[in-house]
């Protein structure tokens, strides 16, 4: 999948380098130099074809899409069809199959769309930024701060009731309703408690963004608007920009194609064709210079003048799939499964694997629970495959890498000159050291954090640790009896000041590189890609051994699981992979599999610190017969 915000955005070109390095000698998998893009071939003269683009309406309001039609039409026999309304509205459309095209801003928003098998190749082609409008002589005094301190800022005067201090909200589940919610979510607040019909200064507008602009100008109030938006309306406006810095107001608009049972391929691959139109460098120049003449400044950045920072998009790839292959994985595999991705789709250009991350237990509860498919799972906890996907949702599970528990920081984390196998509790117990753990209710590197450290009360002969940095700081208890202990994480509650509890292992490199925390509970490969030092731990606590299976079983943890609770034993760390019975194209996922559990893909493994488990091991039943004879049956 490509470009995706929240699940995973990759830089083609950057991405080929890595496995030309990786797979050099190799056959069948080693990809190829990225094809320069080209527009869509032409169609043969005749009845001209159709294809239905749903949009979102700051697209259309500022004109650029007329200004791309007449050039489309232009060189190809196809008449466009658009329907421009809210981000959410125009997903529906595409959802329900009135769509052939999708062209919309909201990461998030697109993310789901793809996850539930409704999208093909989606590249990032153009951004802008949002920002904060209001009345030129700043009633709430929002100028100078940031997104975040203007809506605080905005609400609590709204709310005291300040003269013209009004926002003025698009209220249509748009592109930029969502990122006004990201920003009162970033802010502190819920959105739908906390903000919506919280009083008169709040008003929804339920229109699109010129439509809000001009009520917003009518009364005075502020308001969030794409900039382009804004440049196009500016004239009729008693509006100007209050706040137009910060991170979040990254406006990144993306094309997909529609894919559902509706879609024929024919379809699909015309819709490819006005994808590469877009990313061509003839359009791109094009949407660069697009109001320059009118506005002294262009409306939209196409992505080659050049990626904002801390961003990455795919806007290179031409797009030909014309079938997904949806991935569920670990979220420490992220870059080996992008890695094997370049790989998988190098030698089957039709089609597009779309990768989703998170903690294995949560990606597992998708599939058994919120009625999720997936075509291929891959989880950081073999055990997790078997019992909770057996018999219903899954029927084998193949153990295919290794990893270990290590402790990351950086040469800025307090104490890190000092700390060392022997006496990293007593640091992380020291006034003022911050340390974080991914969520032990939904991902194993959470809960085999608190195991790691369980053991280390065993190892080291102290039974204070786990009282002395864990207990005091959350609600996760542990409790043992006749050399088992068992620990109780069923509503963990960290304080934020000593213990950080990230809801996904992603997030956790950034804690640290931002100095939010001085140490991280992390796997060795994810400490490896990320060029941290770490602390490596014995045997006996890092779950590294299979040898010392017996001594990590005496601690147990007992999480939460919709309704009801599950326990956990700590086990060494083996990676596992099954193909869901709910997969739709278990042609493909076979494929994958098999890529992942043969030598390019083991290539993949190590370069990224993981260790391959070769061969493979499988358990289960149901093997597809292109894996079966390179994999050893437990």
């Amino acid at each position: 999948m490509k470009g995706c915000v929240y699940v995973r955005w990759i830089a083609a070109a950057s991405l080929l380098l890595i496995l030309a390095a990786c797979f050099s000698g190799c056959t069948n998998q080693t990809p190829a130099a990225v094809p320069t893009v080209t527009p869509g071939a032409s169609v043969p003269a005749g009845e001209p074809q159709t294809l239905v683009i749903a949009t979102t309406t700051s697209l259309y309001d500022t004109k650029l899409l007329d200004y791309l039609q007449q050039k489309y039409e232009a060189k190809n026999n196809v008449r466009l069809k658009i329907t421009s309304q809210g981000t959410g509205k125009a997903i529906e459309l595409a959802r329900n199959g009135d769509a052939d095209i999708l062209l919309v801003h909201s990461p998030a928003q697109e993310t789901a769309f793809l996850e539930s098998g409704n999208g093909l190749n989606r590249r990032t082609f153009a951004y802008n930024y949002f920002i904060i409008v209001g009345p030129a002589n700043d009633p709430a005094g929002i100028k100078g701060k940031t997104p975040e301190e203007a809506f605080r800022t905005i609400m609590a005067k709204g709310k005291a009731g300040n003269t013209g201090v009004m926002f003025v909200s698009r209220g249509d589940s748009s592109g930029t309703h969502t990122a006004e919610q990201n920003i009162w979510k970033s802010a502190g607040y819920t959105y739908a408690s906390d903000v919506q019909k919280s009083g008169a200064w709040y008003i929804e507008a339920g229109k699109g963004m010129g439509d809000t602009l001009q009520m917003a100008s009518e009364k005075g109030a502020y308001t969030l608007t794409d900039e382009g938006t804004y440049l196009s309306y500016n004239n009729k406006l008693n509006l100007q920009p209050i706040v137009s810095e910060g991170k979040i107001l990254m406006n990144l608009y993306s094309v997909m194609s529609v894919y559902n049972t509706k879609q024929p391929v024919e379809k699909i691959q015309l819709a490819n064709g006005f994808i590469n139109f877009l990313l061509s460098p003839e359009t791109m120049a094009d949407i660069g210079s697009f109001g320059k003449d009118t506005y002294g400044k262009a409306l939209f950045t196409p992505m080659t003048a050049g990626v904002p920072s801390g961003v990455t998009a795919d806007f290179t790839t031409p797009a030909t799939a014309v079938k997904p292959l949806k991935v569920y994985h670990a979220g420490s595999l992220a870059s080996s499964m992008a890695k094997a991705e370049m790989s998988y789709e190098a030698s089957n250009p039709d089609t597009d694997v779309q990768l989703f991350s998170g903690g294995s237990a949560a990606i597992i509860d998708k599939v058994t629970k919120q009625n999720q498919y997936a075509d291929v799972l891959a989880s950081a906890d073999a055990a997790l495959i078997p019992k909770y996907m057996y018999p219903n949702n899954a029927s084998f599970a193949i153990d295919f890498a290794k990893n270990t528990m290590v402790l990351v920081y950086t040469n800025k984390s307090r104490e890190s000159g000092a700390i060392n196998s022997g006496n990293w509790f007593s640091v992380l117990a020291k006034d003022g050291v911050v340390y974080a753990i991914s969520d032990p209710t939904s991902d194993p590197a959470g809960y085999r954090s608190l195991m790691t450290i369980a053991l280390a009360e065993q190892k080291y002969g102290n039974t204070t640790i786990f009282s002395s940095i864990v207990s005091p700081y959350s609600k996760i208890t542990r409790k043992t009896e006749a050399g088992k202990t068992t620990i109780t994480a069923t509503n963990p509650s960290p304080d934020g000041k000593k213990l950080i509890i990230a809801k996904t292992g992603p997030e956790l490199i950034p804690l640290l590189k931002d100095g939010k925390a001085d140490y991280a509970f992390e796997y060795s490969s994810v400490a490896i890609q990320s060029g941290l030092p770490y602390l490596t731990l014995p045997a006996e606590i890092d779950l590294s051994d299979p040898s010392l299976s017996t001594t990590y079983a005496n601690v147990v943890l007992v999480r939460p699981s919709g309704n009801t609770t599950v326990t956990e034993t700590a086990t060494p760390i083996i990676y596992a992979m099954t193909i869901p019975a709910s997969a739709k194209n278990r042609d493909a996922a076979a494929g994958f599999v098999n890529l992942l559990i043969t030598k390019n893909g083991q290539a993949i493994l190590t370069a990224d610190g993981q260790t391959p488990i070769v061969p493979s091991v499988a358990t289960g039943t149901n093997l597809p017969a292109v894996i079966l004879p390179n994999v050893k049956q437990a």
